[in-house]
């Protein structure tokens, strides 16, 4: 009883193993000829992610470094020279993009700012060598500003100077020097005493000039980011498909010539063609060597014009032994 309780547990074993070890067995034996296939889709799918974050990267960098407008405050200084100035360095500039520069004053709205009438403005644009690049001076004036309806007079008045337009930098660090008013500090208003125009706040302002294709850049940054992006997923891609797609075609319609070419038993060994002794051949073996006959006759039989000249030797062969012939008929017999 136990050896045949024995025998029941290894049969019932191995019949579980079986069948939990036949469906591995199927798939292992299916996906074996797949697997140059399976290899190449692998490192394709592998690299797809690497070539998203490639692309995205490339977007975000040009998003990044597209230019932009800028704002920086001037601090006047009163008092070192006859007209307030100010000095600051403009950093991290686009070297070819163009601007627009505007002085924005800030000035209170009293009745002594609006008495001084016109005043002039400079600005010197130079490198961090000290080399001009750019030296203007505008005019302004300080207007009093209109009171909304149901509102107060404002107290502060703001005035934009256009100073440059479409300036080009060519570096990417610049110095700045600004002066605000009249030299002779309106000594010839009132009793000649020096005045100042009072300024509440002044910068400086770079305003993008859209022009040409990188006026398209800085109007659109996220379209042109995006459709970077596109452009280097596109050509990542398309390397990346020519490099695999055809190994992981090539390996498939390759395994199935070779499935094809082999024999149904999965023998390799040709079948001989010699019959052995009582038996005899079958008709593949005698088709085969009709062909092969048919071949060697195709072979020894003589070229076209090998025959040509045969026949015209054999004709003047003929043509010579009847000439012969007749001159022994006419010719007198001698005995």
């Amino acid at each position: 009883m136990d050896a045949a309780s024995a025998e029941k547990e290894r049969t019932s074993l191995g019949f579980w193993s079986f069948l939990l070890q036949a469906p591995f067995d199927f798939v292992w034996q299916y996906l074996r000829r797949y697997t140059p296939n399976l290899v190449s889709l692998s490192v394709f799918l592998i690299f797809i992610p690497i070539i998203c974050t490639i692309s995205l990267s490339a977007g975000v960098i040009v998003w990044s470094n597209v230019a932009v407008g800028w704002q920086i405050p001037l601090y006047l200084q009163y008092g070192d020279a006859v007209q307030p100035y100010a000095h600051a360095v403009l950093e991290d500039l686009s070297s070819r993009q163009t601007y627009n520069i505007v002085l924005q004053l800030v000035v209170p709205s009293t009745d002594a700012n609006f008495a001084l009438g016109n005043f002039m403005n400079s600005l010197r644009l130079s490198t961090i060598n000290n080399e001009t690049l750019a030296i203007v001076r505008r005019p302004a004036i300080v207007i009093p500003p209109k009171s909304p309806y149901f509102s107060g007079k404002p107290h502060l008045a703001t005035i934009d100077i256009p100073m440059l337009d479409s300036f080009v930098p060519g570096s990417t660090k610049v110095t700045v020097d600004v002066k605000i008013g009249r030299q002779d500090v309106w000594r010839s208003l009132g009793n000649g005493e020096g005045r100042e125009l009072n300024v509440h706040s002044v910068s400086l302002k770079g305003i993008l000039a859209h022009k040409g294709i990188r006026g398209l850049v800085t109007r659109f940054p996220t379209v042109f980011s995006v459709i970077c992006s596109a452009i280097f997923f596109a050509i990542l891609f398309s390397i990346l498909a020519a490099c695999l797609l055809p190994s992981i075609l090539g390996s498939t319609s390759s395994n199935d010539i070779i499935e094809a070419s082999k024999p149904f038993d999965g023998s390799e060994q040709q079948p001989s063609t010699v019959p052995a002794e009582g038996q005899f051949p079958d008709d593949s073996s005698s088709t085969e060597t009709d062909a092969s006959d048919q071949q060697e006759d195709q072979q020894a039989k003589p070229s076209k014009s090998a025959r040509r000249r045969k026949r015209r030797s054999a004709k003047n062969k003929n043509a010579s032994e009847a000439s012969v012939k007749c001159s022994l008929i006419h010719s007198p017999h001698k005995y």
